[in-house]
Order: structure tokens, then sequence, then C-alpha cells
């Protein structure tokens, strides 16, 4: 598990953060679009005459535009949060948890590396799905199944074995000497 959302009121975690990373995006595009349109919405409501009953709708506008402000703001900066987290591989909980092993690196005179960054697009693939084309699509694409995540130590899985490598050598400079 990642955090309790109260805007979904549901886990976020391995299964369903992608969806939730979307539905995010796509709130925040709503409310600026929203923006545009309220913002649009006032500037060309201007009434026909002094006694027009236009105010009140223009007050509404206002109004929506007022309260659709920090919500705009709101979303923006948890989405940025997101972005961040996903780009370093890393869950809410993880960063907390990062912070003070940081901390206590650096008070033992050490450097902290957070084990589970691979790299930016790995970092996109592992949250978004290996298909680029899919990555706005809000369905889960999820690699692993949720308890053993790759780590930066790891070796890849396309990387042949060194083991392997080496017995390959030794076998064709066998077959090349006969």
């Amino acid at each position: 598990m990642d955090h309790h959302c109260i805007w979904i009121n549901n886990c976020v975690g391995h299964e369903n953060y992608k969806i939730f990373f979307i539905f995010v995006l796509y709130a925040v595009t709503a409310c600026f679009y929203a923006m545009i349109l309220i913002i649009g919405s006032a500037m060309y409501s201007v009434p026909v005459d002094e006694h027009s009953s236009n105010d009140s709708s223009r007050t509404s506008i206002i109004i929506c535009g007022i309260i659709l402000c920090p919500l705009t703001l709101a979303l923006t900066v948890l989405f940025g949060w997101h972005i961040y987290l996903i780009l370093q591989n890393k869950t809410t909980i993880e960063y907390h948890e990062g912070v003070r092993a940081m901390w206590l690196a650096e008070k033992g005179g050490n450097l902290y590396h957070h084990p589970y960054h691979l790299g930016v697009y790995e970092n996109l693939i592992s949250v978004l799905g290996p298909n680029i084309f899919c990555w706005l699509c809000p369905v889960s694409t999820n690699t692993g199944n949720g308890l053993r995540f790759r780590t930066s130590h790891d070796i890849p899985l396309s990387t042949p074995s060194i083991t392997a490598m080496v017995s390959n050598r030794s076998n064709n400079a066998a077959s090349d000497e006969q």
C-alpha cells in the first residue's frame, strides 16, 4: 500500500497506482479546461445595458472561478508531487522513510541511494506499463506481482549472466583449438 486517498475513498498501491495517477492527471486537465471556460465566460458576458440580469450570472461565474482556483492549485501540486515520486520510483511512504534514511546516512558520513531508482524511463515503465501508447489509458498494466520489485542492484533480465558468458567463451575457445 502506498497511501489512503480521500478523493477516491480507497487505498492506493501497486494494483491501482497508475489508475490513481491518470485520475489526477485528468482532474488537473479538467480544472484547467474549466478555468479557461470560466475566464472566457466572465470576459464575454458583458451586460448589454446596466439593468440587465447578466449581473447575477456573471457573479456566479466569478464565484465558481474563485472556488476553482484553490482546487486547481491543490490538484496541480498533487500531480507534480506524484510525477516526482514516479521519476524517483518511490511511494509516498518510501519518500518519508528515505528522508530519515538520508539523514542517518549523512550523519554517519555515508551517501544514501534509493535502491528502487532504475532510471527515469525504467521508473516510468514500472508504474505506467511497458507500452507507451497505453500510458494515458486508465487500465492497470502492472509489471510484477506487487511483492518483489527490481532494484538498482539487480542484473537486468535481458542481460546474460556472467557465468553463462564465460562458459560460452571457454566452449568456443576449446572448439577453435580442435
